[in-house]
């Protein structure tokens, strides 16, 4: 990578995350804006790609024993709520 540019880089995390957690974000987003791995894991999980500053959010609202998908999941239906 050239010098100038090191700027524009953008640091990607893959995390896992259940096909309804999915489904939730790729609803709000526009369509395309997501980018995903097109096969499953093990587990049934849908692994997807976030900027790094996303997943640190994300970690950060983690209650123990919560996943990324279970955080996810409460603030989809917490914005629900406030409609």
């Amino acid at each position: 990578m050239r010098p100038e540019r090191d700027h524009l880089r953008i640091n990607m995390i893959c995390i896992a995350i259940t096909p309804a957690a999915y489904d939730a974000i790729a609803a709000t987003l526009p369509l395309g804006s997501v980018g995903y791995e097109p096969q499953l894991n093990a587990k049934g999980e849908r692994l997807i790609w976030i900027e790094a500053i996303w997943h640190d959010r994300l970690a950060a609202m983690r209650k123990s024993g919560e996943s990324y998908s279970d955080v996810i999941l409460r603030l989809v239906e917490l914005e629900a709520r406030q409609r």
